[in-house]
């Protein structure tokens, strides 16, 4: 695994002094996603040393080849990697990691080094991306592509961890190596010994291990058998934990009272304003219920109601179908009402032909009628182009009403009424056109009939 790295390569650069490798700023690697309140995080630039130059991290701040990050108790420090949530490295308490080398392999693969000289930490790296880590300890190399867990360890001991993935360990004096897979942990004292603990990889267990490993007196047996205790107990909390939490849970909804279903009750409606008055009640304190307008089927407006109270809800111009809903988790209630607005807005009548308009006609026979036919045309120009927004269309002619149509007899706007003219007088024809808002048209057209 990882050929192209040579073990030996790998180990000479975590041995060479920091002070050799120290630079003003090497590239960006990444940045600070998290510190912790407690264990006062810092860093230095080149060196891990005591009498470095230590400053308070930062959130946001970059994070560069050979920068040392530096935990007391209860520390942690969340770095990124490449810019990218699904890379992250998650450095533990009371630990020291140098972040040795990094390269930028192609578009998104990227090779990181890293040296733990005390600690633990965690890493998570997406996978099928080509990306390589490599963790160095004072016993023991590893690397790991596309994988999840937790890496730690001292002078004398190793280990290791997986919730996912693969890592390759090898002990840096035997030259042994082994890869651990999903759910394994690794514990290297001398050789390795494999555990299958439902805790590996997990950070916090980690927590746990690297106290382990700092007795010294602990045998890899010891250590074993120690890992194995540690982790059904750790198991044993989670699970303590969860059934409180769930616990806790419950007791809040037993004591909530039960969520009742809100009610609506329509009052009226506004054909001009276009709007409609609804009211909603048993609204309980400290809940939310959703107040929502249905037009012919189709939802076209919702809001929060968090107390009873009357509301306007905004109609669309037009007769439609309306449904007002109120409704919360427990259930929800309506009310169905057709309703007409009819915003007020100007339009006009189109009279055809001239204004007066002369009809020359031959004389009549002798014993002829004195009149003759005609047909009077006039168009209705809404904005709408929709018969139903008229209230009345009404006709004189001379002053006598010929034709009058209201509300549903309004069946279309262009109009073609045959009329009878008087020869030899004025014929005028007064047209008017009441809208529903209220808006009026009046127009007239006038024949001069000669005899």
């Amino acid at each position: 695994m990882f050929k192209h790295l040579s073990l030996s390569c790998l180990l000479l650069a975590m041995m060479v002094p920091s002070c050799a490798l120290a630079a003003p700023k090497g590239p960006k690697v990444g940045k600070v996603v998290s510190v912790s309140v407690e264990g006062l995080p810092v860093k230095s630039t080149g060196s891990c040393a005591e009498d470095a130059t230590w400053d308070a991290v930062k959130v946001n701040s970059a994070v560069r080849q050979q920068d040392c990050y530096k935990t007391g108790d209860g520390g942690s420090v969340g770095l990124q990697l490449n810019g990218k949530a699904e890379n992250l490295l998650t450095i533990g308490e009371n630990s020291v990691v140098n972040i040795s080398e990094y390269v930028e392999k192609n578009e998104d693969g990227f090779a990181i080094k890293t040296s733990i000289q005390k600690g633990y930490m965690g890493f998570k790296v997406e996978k099928n991306k080509g990306h390589e880590v490599y963790f160095g300890t004072g016993t023991a190399a590893a690397s790991i592509r596309g994988t999840e867990g937790a890496i730690g360890g001292n002078n004398t001991t190793v280990f290791a961890g997986l919730k996912n993935g693969a890592l390759w360990v090898s002990d840096s004096q035997s030259g042994d190596s082994l890869v651990i897979g999903e759910g394994e942990t690794v514990i290297g004292k001398g050789s390795f010994a494999v555990l299958k603990l439902k805790s590996s990889g997990d950070v916090n267990f980690a927590k746990i291990l690297n106290t382990l490993i700092a007795d010294s007196t602990l045998s890899l047996d010891d250590l074993k058998a120690a890992a194995v205790s540690a982790d059904s107990a750790y198991q044993e909390s989670l699970a303590a934990n969860a059934s409180a939490q769930s616990q806790a849970v419950a007791e809040k909804v037993e004591e909530a009272p039960s969520l009742k279903v809100p009610q609506i009750k329509y009052s009226s409606y506004d054909s001009l304003r276009c709007v409609a008055n609804v009211s909603v009640s048993d609204i309980q304190k400290g809940t939310e219920a959703r107040l929502s307008a249905v037009m012919d089927g189709t939802p076209i407006s919702e809001v929060g109601v968090k107390r009873n109270m009357s509301n306007r809800v905004k109609l669309r111009s037009g007769v439609h179908e309306y449904e007002f809903v109120v409704e919360n988790e427990s259930g929800r209630n309506s009310v169905k009402k057709t309703l007409g607005c009819y915003p007020m807005k100007p339009f006009s009548v189109k009279v055809f032909g001239p204004n007066p308009e002369l009809v020359q006609i031959p004389p009549a026979p002798p014993e002829a009628e004195d009149f003759i036919m005609k047909t009077l045309q006039f168009q209705i120009r809404l904005p709408e182009y929709d018969p139903s927004f008229l209230n009345k269309v009404t006709v004189r002619q001379n002053g006598k009403v010929i034709l009058q149509e209201r509300l549903s007899q309004i069946q279309n706007l262009d109009y073609q009424i045959p009329v009878e003219l008087s020869r030899g007088h004025k014929n005028r024809f007064d047209i008017e056109v009441i809208h529903k808002s209220g808006y009026a048209v009046k127009t007239h057209k006038v024949y001069e009939v000669n005899k």
